[in-house]
């Protein structure tokens, strides 16, 4: 072979470097080398949320930037129940550009104390460049007082004005709570459990969704699967238990329906030591009148949300819940819960654990009681029609709640929803007033 078919290492370096200084090489695009450039001199100046309680918070980035912007978008995840979402920010400046995106709780976006936000941005610029942050975490904060903790196996509570005494025995209710009604519903919550303790009512409202109908005070919530909100006011403990029991709940049935929401507040009122005040005197005077909530109006989506009827319906539910337990064992009513976990609605989950259907639930229940049986019901929808209408809604109504999915969009409030999953409130009816829980789900 001669020397020059020889293909040496240096003479092809030297000719790929005399190519390029004549503009030979065409596969190496002026374009590429820009954007590496580009992207190389971006840099970030601060990346700061704002903590707007109680509106929310507000996201904001500054950054050195080399060409114009074309879009800036935040990108998020709310844990433990949401999915992620992508919201485009709002921009001013040309080289140092400042960007903010407020994320505003209650319009399907809780953001209230305890909530983990992990987020990054992803920045584009007008020549195609593209770069993104790394992810950060963000927590919420209520800022109005400084919180303490107390901490017992998976559960912290945070606490500012009881003091310490206190938590520790709303520590000890919420440990036990998730031992004995995990152990009914057969499933442990393994995951952290965080209790936020407030003195009042009235103080905890900034801190909560904006929930209940008209005339319900609330007294403690649940909204995502690891947050309670509880307020001191009355029965401390037993608010306790019972937004405990909604976790456990959550975490026995979610799936792709979960449960009524009636069974899923008597379980938490089952929880309880003891009714609250009000629930056993609304239930015992529409059993002397034969006025008790009917199977169709338990699973009715607004039920339990109204203030003339919501302290019959958790003391209708929990005594339900309680005659199920006490009647047919605590194996059977764990498989009830199982039933639902895989997807069955109300009748046929109760058909297929107990070989009976809800009317004959209730008629079991109304007999237990000392009341006469009830016939079907005529031109009425179905249990199962009213779940399902609540199920294809984003109205209120009475499942477990869960996560569904966001959209992605351009601006404005993303459709991050997640499920209310307990609310324990105060209903007052004209000069009367009676402790009562509520329940909704957006879904």
């Amino acid at each position: 072979m001669p020397p020059s078919a020889i293909h040496h290492p240096l003479r092809v370096a030297v000719a790929l470097i005399a190519a390029l200084a004549v503009g030979m090489v065409p596969f190496l695009l002026p374009s590429s080398v820009e954007r590496v450039a580009a992207q190389e001199t971006i840099s970030v100046i601060s990346d700061q949320p704002r903590n707007d309680f109680p509106r929310g918070v507000t996201f904001a980035l500054t950054f050195q930037s080399p060409t114009p912007v074309e879009e800036v978008r935040l990108r998020y995840e709310l844990a433990p129940d949401g999915t992620g979402a992508t919201a485009v920010a709002g921009c001013q400046g040309t080289s140092t550009v400042n960007c903010a995106y407020t994320l505003t709780s209650g319009r399907g976006i809780f953001v209230i104390p305890g909530a983990e936000i992990t987020y990054h941005w992803d920045i584009e610029l007008e020549d195609g460049t593209q770069t993104s942050t790394d992810d950060r975490l963000y927590i919420h904060e209520d800022t109005r007082f400084t919180f303490f903790q107390a901490t017992r196996d998976n559960v912290t509570v945070h606490y500012h004005a009881r003091g310490e005494d206190e938590a520790q025995a709303v520590l000890q209710a919420a440990v036990e709570t998730l031992r004995d009604i995990g152990r009914l519903a057969q499933t442990q919550v393994t995951f952290p459990i965080k209790v936020f303790l407030y003195a009042t009512a009235e103080e905890m409202q900034p801190a909560i969704v904006p929930t209940g109908g008209r005339g319900v005070q609330v007294l403690g919530e649940v909204v995502y699967s690891d947050t309670a909100m509880v307020s001191a006011d009355v029965d401390t403990l037993d608010i306790t238990r019972h937004e405990i029991a909604h976790i456990v709940t959550r975490e026995a049935t979610k799936g792709p329906f979960g449960v009524p929401g009636w069974l899923n507040e008597g379980i938490s009122v089952y929880a309880q030591r003891q009714p609250l005040a009000g629930h056993d005197a609304a239930l015992q005077s529409a059993i002397r009148r034969d006025q008790v909530l009917t199977w169709a109006q338990l699973n009715a989506p607004s039920t339990g949300g109204s203030a003339s009827t919501v302290g019959l319906y958790y003391g209708q539910a929990g005594s339900i819940v309680r005659y199920l337990v006490e009647t047919y064992g605590e194996e059977k009513f764990a498989e009830l819960l199982r039933t639902f976990k895989d997807g069955s609605r109300v009748d046929s989950a109760f058909e297929k654990v107990y070989g009976f259907d809800g009317l004959a639930l209730e008629n079991q229940w109304r007999a237990s009681v000392g009341l006469p049986a009830r016939s079907a019901p005529v031109a009425t929808a179905t249990p199962d029609e009213d779940q399902a209408r609540g199920e294809a809604t984003s109205e209120s109504g009475d499942g477990a709640g869960g996560a569904s999915a966001s959209s992605d969009g351009d601006g404005g409030m993303q459709a991050l929803t997640w499920g209310i999953i307990g609310v324990l409130g105060l209903a007052v009816a004209g000069t009367a007033f009676y402790s009562a829980s509520v329940i909704r789900s957006r879904l």
